[in-house]
């Protein structure tokens, strides 16, 4: 049994659980800084092989990454005036994803093969004037979001040596072939796969790349491609190979429609919208008001104080960031019309008829979503649960004489739970056409709840989970499905709520499987459990629980491995 000043520190974790979406940062800290410019850069000729391509790069916001943008070419030449006007569309790729995603911005270089007439005119001086017109109105209010136009013209000079095109994001199929032009540079490359596909299948083919999707895979694919200059009369290029990052998307999900709402869980609290993540000195500074709250610190909103009014969303929703469960889950699948209006702190009757967000609910109905994805449930119950008197006194008695999971099934009733679940889901099968998953909750410990055990945090989150299942399934099983996450491993022995069979002792202590908790939670678990814990995560990544709450919320790597127990989406 956990000794008294244990549960004191266990308690202020849980705490932070029960608000399951409460965190902030100081007013600028997480804010956007110019990050959803659109700026044409000097264009250049690379001329090798006998080709003559235009190389035009143009600097991005990351809100931009998987979107087609188009832009105008207008050749000049002396004398002549203009003589082509050419519009190009790309698919643009990022370069290889992160989770979080914090870059602001990435440079695709356009190319355009000019033909024989072109580029027999390109010493006379050749003028090119470039537009890039790229502004996106997320959410289709008529009011511009994200990007702006910009302009370039001049006279062409030669391409540095390193400066090579980029290759559009492919989006194929399962079980089809795609082939395209390997990239072209200022200096004549000689293109070789660096790294194979994960998942297809690449070869390089006369000049172009060859990819292969897999008939049984539907998600994401990167191959990398490696430029090693060519010899030229004779002797050894100096200059180091280039890289180049192919970004593919295979299923046919680019027209899907997705919404996201719920919780903390949803909205990817702990982290501001540019992908830093909250510290615990900002703790404080993010709780939600009582009275009305704000989204402050969760990946999809701007909000990075309790001091700013009511949500307050990212422009892209948070799908740039790539933090939260919805947001990889789409960014895996290539799904650019998303938004994830999640607010930290919500509870289920929020969203339902007469709740404070129901407008929300019912504009994002309106909106004909393909996909609808949510965790919602958690408040206020882990908030009485944890703070309220006569539930902590009933959780810690239940220990000594049993009784704890009726004391859980009591809260459930107290904050009418499936009442409201059940008006929420019923809501959403009626009004919208929608696959609605359902994403349960993760097991995380605190690195200072109070009152409660490992074991009774995991009995805890395994009724409120089996809650949701079992509400769904009353109200529309095939419409409402059910998402688990995976185990979120304790480190330690938390059986009978999950069985143990992992040892990583001298004396052969088994437990649930190497510790994924939080850095925080995992040094006091080996404090409590000297001869039995097991440290993770097994692959040596970091943690599937962040810090910055007292170990609460997922992290995004966490929230990768929630995303990946989502199906993948089908065409409309």
């Amino acid at each position: 049994m956990m000794s008294a000043p244990m549960r004191l520190r266990t308690l202020a974790s849980l705490l932070s659980l029960t608000l399951l979406g409460l965190l902030t940062l100081t007013p600028g800290a997480g804010a956007e800084t110019g990050a959803h410019t659109v700026a044409v850069g000097r264009v250049t000729l690379a001329s090798t092989g006998g080709r003559a391509t235009l190389l035009i790069p143009v600097r991005y916001g990351i809100q931009f990454a998987g979107r087609v943008v188009k832009t105008d070419v207008t050749l000049s030449a002396p004398g002549k005036g203009e003589i082509a006007g050419l519009l190009l569309h790309d698919r643009l790729s990022s370069g290889r994803r992160q989770a979080p995603e914090r870059r602001r911005g990435f440079t695709f270089v356009h190319r355009l093969d000019l033909g024989p007439a072109y580029a027999s005119q390109l010493v006379e001086g050749l003028t090119v004037r470039v537009r890039s017109p790229n502004r996106l109105d997320v959410d289709g209010d008529g009011t511009v979001d994200i990007g702006g136009v910009s302009n370039w013209k001049g006279r062409l000079r030669a391409a540095p040596a390193t400066t090579c095109s980029s290759t559009p994001r492919l989006r194929l199929r399962p079980g089809r072939r795609v082939s395209v032009p390997l990239p072209v540079c200022g200096e004549d490359r000689g293109w070789v796969l660096a790294a194979q596909p994960e998942h297809g299948r690449a070869h390089i083919h006369h000049g172009r790349l060859v990819y292969v999707a897999p008939r049984r895979f539907r998600g994401s694919d990167q191959i990398q491609l490696a430029g090693k200059p060519r010899r030229r009369h004779g002797a050894a290029a100096s200059a180091a190979p280039v890289l180049s990052d192919v970004q593919v998307v295979v299923g046919s999900a680019a027209g899907v429609v997705v919404r996201a709402l719920g919780d903390s869980v949803t909205a990817g609290f702990g982290y501001y919208s540019n992908g830093t993540p909250m510290t615990i000195g900002r703790l404080l500074g993010c709780r939600p008001p009582a009275s009305e709250y704000d989204d402050a610190c969760s990946s999809n909103s701007l909000n990075t104080s309790n001091k700013q009014k009511g949500p307050n969303y990212a422009p892209d929703y948070g799908l740039a960031n790539n933090v939260s469960w919805a947001a990889q889950w789409a960014n895996e699948h290539g799904i650019t019309n998303y938004e994830n209006v999640a607010v930290s702190g919500s509870e289920p009757g929020d969203w339902a008829p007469e709740g404070a967000f129901y407008e929300t609910t019912k504009r994002i109905e309106s909106e004909d979503p393909d996909y609808i994805l949510m965790t919602v449930g958690a408040n206020p119950l882990l908030s009485n649960m944890l703070f309220g008197v006569d539930n902590m006194g009933c959780a810690i008695y239940s220990e000594i004489v049993g009784g704890y999971s009726e004391c859980i099934e009591r809260a459930f009733g107290e904050v009418h739970l499936r009442e409201r679940l059940a008006k929420l889901y019923a809501d959403l099968v009626q009004r919208t056409d929608a696959t609605i998953y359902l994403m349960q909750y993760h097991l995380s410990i605190p690195s200072t709840a109070l009152a409660y055990s490992a074991v009774q945090i995991a009995e805890m989150g395994q009724l409120l989970n089996r809650e949701i299942a079992a509400v769904a399934a009353e109200v529309n099983p095939q419409r409402l499905q059910v998402v688990a996450p995976p185990h979120f491993n304790v480190g330690i022995d938390i059986t009978p709520v999950y069985p143990d069979g992992y040892s990583c002792s001298r004396f052969g202590y088994q437990v649930d499987g190497p510790s994924v908790q939080s850095t925080p939670a995992q040094d006091e678990l080996e404090v409590l459990h000297p001869l039995s814990f097991c440290d993770g995560p097994a692959d040596g990544g970091p943690p599937w629980v962040i810090s910055g709450d007292t170990g609460i919320h997922p992290s995004a790597t966490g929230y990768a491995q929630m995303a990946s127990q989502v199906p993948a989406p089908v065409a409309p």
